[in-house]
């Protein structure tokens, strides 16, 4: 009995034994197994950690930006906030920010000693500016639309501007306007810019005044402009041109001269006169020599005061002619400055040297006056002066004769005496009309005033 009991005791231990044995070995197992998996969540943790740290710094880097024209490329643009050691991982270097495009980059950041962040990023070279300028205002005549370049001036942009008008501008009427030009650079940028116009419908040529027939001595330089003056209603400068293609300087003859004006807007006129081209007289006097003696006869006699009108001072030399020279029915007619030498040194002549003597007075005064002639020629030549007045050409003849009592100032057509002071309007130049409308009513010869309308 006591050995079946032995028998059965050690079976029981070995047992217990080996029991311990692979409860010891679980027990390591899971130790390992859940220090394996602490080691893995804690690693889990810390990635996750790590990466949710590396994710809001790299959420940090702006992925696209845009800056204009000609700015500078800034790595502070990129971040909303600076990482550290942060720099262009993509050289920049080569950018040119004056044209408009758009780049690939990468930029990079230290995060740690040896953990580098990288995120490509776009950047935008974008053009957002309207040119400016500034208009030219414009002064025209209709239908001269000028180049739209001229209208604007310091036009500024980065890129090339184009200049156009917007529409087609109606410059067919006259008067205030503002036309718009726009100004567009590359990009489609627009400016648009209001230049005013004055628009001016002018058709009215120019007129030429003083041009008559004239003499003029072989050899002698040739005055074609003594006396010639233009005026346009709107241009104050137009251009005159006189055509002296038909003279013959080297022989005596009658040429014609024609004086052409034309105006900035390109109305012409034109007026042709003759001038009779022959030898110098022997007695002859330069007409400022002349033009002396009137100014000294002027003085001496007082004839008139320099404040007068022109009405008044051509009045007053009419009335001294006709009351100081004395009528001798002859003159040496070989030049008018001969006649007015004569008349004034020895006060006589004929009605050559009254109409010498009245034009010589009238051109120191600056008042247009021309030479009229009796036709047809009766019992004999007869000489007056035309005289520009308030507007008008008037007759004026200081002469005495035995036909008509007196003297007659500023007649018109309709006042000449019939017979002896017939002429053909034909022989003035054109441009010159004489006056149709009486004012004799207002023409006071004793007081010499003309009063007023």
């Amino acid at each position: 009995m006591k050995k079946h009991s032995e028998n059965n005791t050690k079976p029981s231990a070995t047992r217990r034994k080996v029991k311990s044995n692979k409860r010891s070995k679980t027990k390591k197992t899971r130790i390992i197994v859940y220090s394996i998996a602490g080691i893995l969540a804690a690693l889990l943790i810390t990635t996750t950690i790590c990466i949710n740290y590396l994710g809001k710094q790299r959420d940090k880097i702006i992925r696209e930006v845009t800056i204009e024209l000609q700015d500078q490329i800034r790595l502070e643009d990129f971040f909303t906030e600076m990482l550290p050691d942060a720099r262009f991982y993509t050289d920049v270097s080569g950018i040119d920010t004056s044209i408009p495009a758009s780049y690939q980059l990468i930029v990079e950041a230290k995060e740690f000693r040896y953990i580098s962040i990288r995120q490509p990023v776009v950047l935008n070279v974008v053009d957002l500016v309207a040119p400016t300028g500034e208009a030219v205002p414009q002064r025209i005549y209709t239908y001269n639309l000028p180049d739209v370049n001229d209208v604007v001036t310091n036009v500024y942009d980065l890129t090339p501007v184009t200049i156009a008008y917007v529409g087609e501008p109606d410059v067919s009427r006259s008067g205030s306007y503002e036309i718009p030009v726009s100004l567009t650079d590359t990009s489609g940028n627009v400016t648009i810019i209001n230049v005013p116009f004055e628009i001016i419908d002018d058709h009215i040529a120019p007129l030429i005044r003083g041009a008559h027939d004239f003499e003029a001595f072989i050899g002698d330089p040739i005055q074609y402009l003594n006396g010639i003056t233009v005026t346009d209603n709107i241009d104050p400068n137009p251009d005159l041109y006189v055509d002296t293609s038909n003279v013959n300087t080297h022989i005596s003859s009658t040429f014609p001269v024609t004086y052409i004006a034309t105006d900035e807007n390109g109305n012409t006129s034109s007026v042709t006169v003759n001038m009779r081209l022959r030898v110098k007289p022997e007695r002859y006097y330069e007409p400022e020599e002349v033009y002396d003696l009137c100014r000294q006869a002027i003085e001496i006699y007082h004839i008139f005061d320099e404040d007068m009108t022109d009405v008044e001072k051509a009045f007053r030399i009419v009335d001294w002619c006709y009351n100081h020279l004395s009528f001798i029915g002859t003159s040496d007619k070989s030049h008018w400055t001969t006649a007015v030498y004569d008349g004034l040194t020895t006060l006589q002549g004929d009605c050559f040297t009254y109409w010498a003597i009245v034009k010589a007075m009238l051109d120191v005064c600056g008042i247009p006056n021309y030479q009229v002639t009796r036709n047809p020629i009766t019992w004999s030549p007869h000489y007056w002066n035309l005289v520009y007045l308030e507007g008008q050409w008037y007759h004026c003849d200081s002469c005495y004769a035995y036909y008509h009592e007196g003297y007659f100032f500023m007649y018109s057509d309709s006042d000449l005496p019939p017979g002896s002071h017939t002429y053909d309007p034909a022989d003035l130049p054109a441009g010159i009309v004489p006056a149709t409308e009486s004012i004799q009513y207002r023409v006071n010869y004793t007081t010499l005033e003309v009063a007023d309308t």
